[in-house]
C-alpha cells in the first residue's frame, strides 16, 4: 500500500495499544514504526536495480522481521521515563508492523512472508496500491485525535477506523470473487482455454478490474466492471515471445525476473536489445488501446552474448494526457465503455 495509508494504520494502531497510557507517543511511534518496512526502498535504490528486484517486499517484509524489529523497538523505548514497559512497546510496534505486512499483503505485487525459511511470495491482488476508500476512514479519525484527549472517544475513533477500513478489505475479496467468476465464464464463452488467470484492480478503484489469462505461448488481457451491463468481451492477445530468453534461461537475473512476475511476462527486441515486460501490471491506462509504455519494464544489459544486468526503465508520465486519461478511468469504471 502507499505510504500514507501505511502511516495512518499504524498510527490508529498505536492508538488502541498505548494511547490511553502515552497519548500522542503512541500515536506517532505507530506512525513512524508503519514505514520501517519499507527501508528496503532506498536500501534497494543503493544496492542497484538487479538486487532491488528481489529485495523489494524482501526480508523487511517478513515475520521474522516483524518480531526481531518489533522486540528490539520495544526493548529500546521501555528504558524511557513514561512508565510503560519494554514489553507493550514490542506489543505496539509488532502490532503495527504486522498491520503493514497484511494490507501488503492484499496488494499484487506480493510479499516474502516466510524469510529467510522460505522465498514463496504471498499475494491476495484484491486491492490497488493506492485505493482512497480504504485510506479514507483512517484519514478521517487519525486527523481528530491531536483534539481530543486521551480517553474512550479517541480510542473509539481508532477502532472505528481500523473496523472501517478492514471491512472494506474484506469487500475487495468478495469483489475480487465475483470478478473473477465473470473473467472465467467470459473467457470460456469465447473458446479461451485460460490455464492460468490473474485478476487484479486497476488503480485508485475496486471497481475496474484486469485480468490475463496465460494461454498457450501468450496471454488474454481484458477489463470488467462491477458496474458494467455485460462480461468480460474483446480480449487482447499478448504474445511472450519467450523464445528470446532461450540462451539466457539459466542466468540468474532471468530466474528472478521469471520469479517476480509469476511468469506472467513480455519479451520484446528493440534495436538488438531485449526488454522484459511484466504483464501482471500490463501498460498504463491499457484499457484505452493506445500506445503507452508498460507499467514494469527491465532493460537486459549484456556482455559478450551474456546477460549480466538489468535496468529498470522509469516509467514516463505525460501529465496533460494524464489528466484526460484519470477522467476516462472514472467513467470506465463506472460502466461507460
Amino acid at each position: 500500500m502507499d505510504t500514507l495509508s501505511h502511516a495512518l494504520l499504524g498510527a490508529a494502531i498505536g492508538q488502541l495499544t498505548l494511547g490511553r497510557k502515552v497519548g500522542n507517543k503512541a500515536v506517532l511511534a505507530g506512525a513512524a514504526a508503519a514505514l520501517l518496512p519499507d527501508i528496503d526502498v532506498p536500501i534497494g535504490m543503493l544496492l542497484g536495480d538487479a538486487a532491488a528486484l528481489t529485495f523489494h517486499r524482501g526480508i523487511t517484509h517478513s515475520l521474522v522481521f516483524v518480531l526481531l524489529a518489533g522486540c528490539l523497538l520495544g526493548t529500546l523505548l521501555g528504558r524511557g521515563r513514561d512508565g510503560i514497559h519494554g514489553r507493550e512497546w514490542s506489543l505496539l510496534f509488532c502490532a503495527v508492523l504486522l498491520g503493514h505486512l497484511v494490507i501488503d499483503t492484499f496488494t499484487s505485487y506480493g510479499i516474502q512472508l516466510l524469510l529467510p525459511f522460505s522465498d514463496r511470495s504471498f499475494a491476495i491482488a484484491s486491492i490497488s496500491v493506492i485505493d482512497p476508500v480504504y485510506t479514507l476512514p483512517l484519514l478521517l479519525t487519525v486527523l481528530v485525535f491531536p483534539w481530543l484527549q486521551r480517553g474512550r472517544m479517541r480510542h473509539a475513533l481508532a477502532l472505528a477506523g481500523v473496523v472501517l477500513s478492514s471491512a472494506y478489505l474484506a469487500l475487495t475479496l468478495y469483489n475480487k470473487q465475483l470478478v473473477t467468476a465473470q473473467f472465467r465464464a467470459a473467457l470460456a464463452g469465447e473458446g479461451i482455454v485460460g490455464e492460468r488467470l490473474f485478476v487484479k484492480p486497476t488503480m485508485f478503484n475496486n471497481l475496474l478490474w484486469r485480468g490475463i489469462a496465460e494461454s498457450g505461448d501468450g496471454y488474454f488481457v481484458g477489463f470488467y466492471s462491477l458496474l458494467d451491463k455485460s462480461p468480460p468481451a474483446d480480449f487482447v492477445y499478448v504474445a511472450r515471445n519467450g523464445s528470446l530468453l532461450d540462451e539466457h534461461n539459466q542466468a540468474p537475473l532471468v530466474r528472478d525476473l521469471l520469479k517476480v512476475s509469476d511468469n506472467y511476462f513480455q519479451v520484446e527486441e528493440r534495436n538488438g536489445e531485449l526488454y522484459f515486460h511484466d504483464l501482471r501490471y500490463g501498460k498504463a491506462f491499457e484499457w484505452l488501446r493506445d500506445e503507452r509504455p508498460n507499467v514494469f519494464t527491465y532493460r537486459l544489459v549484456m556482455d559478450t552474448g551474456r546477460m549480466v544486468d538489468l535496468e529498470t526503465i522509469s516509467l514516463e508520465v505525460d501529465r496533460e494526457r494524464d489528466r484526460s486519461t484519470f477522467r476516462a478511468l472514472v467513467s470506465r469504471a463506472r460502466g461507460q465503455l
